[in-house]
């Protein structure tokens, strides 16, 4: 769970600092765009989108870190979902959202399933005492 933690401080760091593992994408998409320059093959390959490309993500998430401020991300794809978060001193407080006309998602369920990890996480925490 430690390395988990601090592989995910390292890449929120970069891309803090412009350095997200898109950021190079979205910067070679918009330099062809402004130069009029053809867009590169990689953009129009199907494995781009799949991979969340384009605005592709089937999760769509945003952190508002340590404010007051709420509200909700929609899902990015029809089959996927929107999670909005921010964290408070003694909760974390979350918006999920999906498409009512896809069969395929359920944002009730994926509360409940985030819900029990985050109490899973806290007793693993606290009983090894992190």
């Amino acid at each position: 769970m430690l390395s988990a933690f601090n592989k995910h401080n390292r890449l929120m760091s970069e891309a803090q600092d412009g350095n997200g593992f898109d950021r190079h994408l979205l910067g070679l998409y918009l330099i062809a765009k402004e130069e009029g320059r053809p867009t590169p093959e990689l953009f129009s390959d199907p494995l781009y989108s799949r991979s969340g490309g384009g605005g592709n993500f089937v999760l769509s998430s945003s952190l508002v870190g340590y404010t007051s401020v709420m509200g909700a991300v929609a899902p990015m794809v029809h089959y996927g979902y929107g999670f909005f978060y921010r964290i408070r001193d003694d909760r974390i407080v979350i918006s999920i959202t999906a498409w009512k006309s896809c069969h395929e998602t359920d944002a009730a369920s994926l509360f409940n399933t985030f819900s029990s990890s985050m109490h899973e996480m806290l007793h693993l925490a606290t009983k090894s005492q992190l």
